[in-house]
C-alpha cells in the first residue's frame, strides 16, 4: 500500500476535501472520496488489477493514483459536484482547446504558488570507507506534482570543518534521483549532507556517518 493524496479544493466559497488512497494488493482499488463538511459527497473506485497482472510496479501505481486524484480535483473546479445548477463547462466561450489542454493549463497554474517538498525514499547505512546509496523525490508541497531537473548534491562534512562533494545530479521526470557514492574513510566525526535546489525552494538533510566497527 502506498501513500495517497489529501487536498482541500475551494469552489464558490465551499471547501471540498479530496482524499485518494490505494486499498492495497489484496483489494487492488484506487479510491477517491470527496468530503464536504465532514460528510462524503461522492466516491470513485477504480481497479488496478491489470497492473498486478503485468507485474507490480509502484511507480506506475503512483502515477495512476495521482492522475485519478487530479482529475477529480479538476471536476470540482469546473463545478461538477456543485449542488446548485451550473452552466455547461465552457458556456459562452469560443475555444478550440481540448479538455486535456484545459486540465493541463489548470495543473500548471495550480502548482505556480507551491513550494519544494523533498522525501528521502531510501537510504543505506552510512559507514566510513563504504559504498552508500540514497534516493530522493522532489515534488510540490500541496499537489505533490513531481519536479524534474532539481539539483541534487551529496557532501560529507567533518568536525574539522572540511567538506567534500560526493555526488551531484538532477531529478528525472518523476522527480526522482538516486545517488550512489563512497563515504570517505574518516577517523573524525562527520555527517552526510544531502541538498536539493529548485526554483521552488531548497532542502537539506543531514545524517551521521558511523565509524568503522560501529
Amino acid at each position: 500500500m502506498i501513500t495517497g493524496f489529501n487536498q482541500d479544493v475551494a469552489y464558490k466559497g465551499k471547501i471540498y476535501h479530496v482524499q485518494t488512497e490505494d486499498r492495497g494488493k489484496s483489494n487492488p482499488v484506487i479510491e477517491t472520496l470527496i468530503y464536504v463538511g465532514g460528510e462524503i459527497l461522492s466516491s470513485k473506485k477504480v481497479s488496478y488489477e491489470d497492473l498486478l497482472q503485468e507485474g507490480y510496479d509502484e511507480a506506475k501505481l503512483m502515477a495512476r493514483l495521482e492522475q485519478q486524484h487530479r482529475r477529480v480535483v479538476v471536476d470540482i473546479k469546473i463545478g461538477k459536484f456543485a449542488k446548485e445548477p451550473e452552466e455547461a463547462f465552457g458556456a459562452g466561450l469560443v475555444s478550440s482547446r481540448s479538455l486535456d489542454e484545459v486540465i493541463l493549463d489548470y495543473l500548471t497554474s495550480e502548482t505556480e504558488g507551491e513550494k519544494l517538498s523533498v522525501q528521502i525514499l531510501d537510504q543505506t547505512p552510512l559507514h566510513a570507507g563504504e559504498k552508500a546509496w540514497l534516493q530522493v523525490k522532489a515534488t510540490t508541497d500541496i499537489s505533490k506534482t513531481p519536479l524534474p531537473e532539481a539539483s541534487v548534491t551529496v557532501r560529507v562534512a567533518s568536525t574539522s570543518g572540511q567538506t567534500q562533494e560526493l555526488f551531484t545530479g538532477q531529478t528525472n521526470g518523476q522527480g526522482l534521483c538516486a545517488a550512489a557514492f563512497v563515504v570517505p574513510d574518516l577517523s573524525e566525526n562527520a555527517v552526510i549532507l544531502t541538498e536539493v535546489l529548485h526554483a521552488k525552494g531548497t532542502f537539506q538533510h543531514k545524517a551521521l556517518v558511523a565509524k568503522k566497527g560501529q
